[in-house]
């Protein structure tokens, strides 16, 4: 059975982007560290972006541990984009109430003696109903969340093959956000141009 074909998690990002600001919040990119993709809305209040190509939300912990520190912290919301039928579904989640649900259906599942050797630090949460009992539909539990779904027909994919197929609005959109987050402006404050030589032109 061949491999479904994945998309980038850039791309998935930007869907992401779009979706907000069709929802009138769009998002200015704030200086992070390392690949943490941190936004703000109008109303100063900050928003993570996480991507997945699978109906599951990645969280990891720094230990097993009631307390431990986990990586969708430090922001008042997280926008999880995700790929599911050929489209990106996006989620504007309060980040605490995520952090709650990570914490309670781990040590749920904890609670249950499974067989494991313990040091568990990934405690994700499932959005389809096919997944581990404790942590799965919150598609549906999560629905009032949901943003529009964006068409991934216009944005470029990666082939099963690692090759990108290329998509010359997604180049330069993509060009756009860079520039945009290493100079601390938003996105629409980025204008590229560019022409193509006439066909034939003499070199």
């Amino acid at each position: 059975m061949p491999k479904r074909k994945r998309v980038e998690n850039q791309v998935l990002a930007k869907a992401g982007l779009d979706a907000m600001a069709r929802a009138g919040k769009p998002l200015t990119p704030l200086k992070s560290k390392g690949r943490a993709r941190i936004y703000c809305m109008s109303n100063d209040e900050t928003v993570r972006v996480r991507t997945c190509n699978d109906p599951v939300l990645i969280v990891r912990a720094d230990r097993d541990a009631p307390d431990a520190k986990l990586n969708i912290e430090g922001t008042d919301w997280l926008l999880f984009v995700m790929l599911e039928g050929g489209n990106a579904v996006s989620y504007l989640l309060p980040t605490e109430e995520v952090v709650g649900e990570a914490r309670r259906t781990h040590w749920e599942w904890r609670d249950t003696n499974p067989n494991t050797k313990g040091d568990n630090k990934t405690w994700n949460l499932w959005f389809d109903k096919d997944a581990p009992t404790k942590a799965n539909g919150y598609g549906t539990k999560w629905a009032k969340y949901s943003l529009d779904i964006s068409s991934m027909a216009s944005h470029a994919v990666v082939t099963n093959n690692g090759g990108r197929q290329p998509n010359l609005m997604t180049e330069v959109e993509d060009a756009r956000q860079r520039l945009a987050q290493a100079a601390g402006v938003p996105i629409e404050a980025i204008r590229i141009d560019f022409r193509f030589p006439p066909p034939h032109a003499p070199r």
